[in-house]
């Protein structure tokens, strides 16, 4: 069993870790969205006790500011609970429905389609993956897909993040955003607290200029398509990214990461969709983040690429890239 995935579905095709339920068609609603997905549950926040032993005995007392959450599901007719987390007095509950139901809407354009949902890390961080329909070309035989990345949690870790994710369908690249859109930012966070429901409703009003965004990204991406790397540009881009230590006698991890990137560069994954480009390089790290980093955990390794430290290299690697093909 996969240490972070708990439960979830994928459209058509099966997950990195071969685990969940294949559907061959998205589901229409939230709602059966999240039941497929196996997050059809509610959390709860609840008061905290510290259990104390005194003289041979133990007793109760409590932990005033802290509270504790805990996730209700029920099976078979039996209820299990299970604690998540512990959050402050301010930290309201958002349960699954309600952080995703607004997305119904959407679908109902016919213009967006549920594609993956799950829990991870025991119902600690949920997430939904929709395709928004349309493909953005970058070069001849170089697609783009769109899609909008949904994420809470109910360990207090995180706010309810709704981003845009563009993913390069000939090697499942997940690509960073360059520009801020519409509304000023290129994500969209709601923390859990009374006023997170209105926040969540005006979901859709942030989402209006989806297309207008990943458009103005394609241009982004097209530009380093344009633009041809010589050797010496790629290694200065990718020591920019990964210098050597300060100290000469300490372990230099940087050089066997850029050596991955740079065989990835000269035979990964859609090298022969593209010449020796700008886009080439960015994607080379881009594929090494996503499919290559963290190898014995993948489920680490895509969190990672998602929501975190990948997440974050993969964002600097595109503006060093556009730094330095200017």
């Amino acid at each position: 069993m996969s240490a972070d995935f708990e439960s979830g579905f994928f459209v058509t095709q099966p997950p990195w870790h071969n685990l969940g339920v294949v559907l061959d068609d998205p589901p229409a609603t939230a709602s059966e969205a999240i039941t497929i997905a196996g997050l059809d549950w509610e959390v709860t926040k609840e008061s905290m006790e510290a259990v104390v032993p005194v003289n041979g005995t133990y007793r109760a007392v409590g932990v005033p500011d802290h509270y504790a959450m805990i996730r209700r599901k029920t099976e078979n007719g039996i209820t299990r609970l299970d604690s998540l987390g512990v959050v402050g007095q301010q930290y309201r509950p958002i349960q699954n429905l309600d952080a995703f139901r607004f997305f119904d809407s959407l679908i109902a354009t016919g213009k967006v389609q549920y594609h993956t949902a799950g829990s991870l890390r025991g119902g600690r961080i949920v997430f939904v993956l929709a395709r928004v329909h349309g493909e953005l070309q970058i070069a001849k035989n170089d697609l783009v897909d769109k899609y909008i990345l949904i994420t809470s949690s109910h360990d207090g870790s995180r706010p309810v993040t709704i981003a845009f994710t563009p993913i390069r369908v000939v090697c499942a690249n997940t690509l960073s955003l360059a520009l801020k859109g519409a509304t000023g930012d290129k994500r969209l966070t709601v923390r859990h607290t009374a006023s997170a429901g209105a926040r969540i409703e005006d979901a859709g009003a942030f989402l209006a200029g989806v297309d207008d965004l990943f458009e103005r990204n394609a241009d982004v991406f097209r530009l380093l398509a344009r633009r041809s790397i010589r050797t010496i540009e790629l290694d200065n881009y990718l020591r920019t990214l990964f210098p050597d230590p300060a100290e000469t006698a300490k372990r230099n991890s940087a050089r066997v990461t850029r050596e991955k990137i740079l065989a990835r560069f000269e035979d990964g994954l859609g090298t022969d969709t593209t010449d020796a480009t700008w886009w080439r390089a960015y994607n080379s790290l881009v594929e090494f983040v996503d499919h290559s980093r963290n190898s014995g955990n993948a489920d680490a390794r895509v969190t990672s690429a998602w929501f975190g430290q990948g997440m974050q290299l993969k964002q600097q690697a595109l503006t060093t890239a556009l730094q330095l093909a200017a």
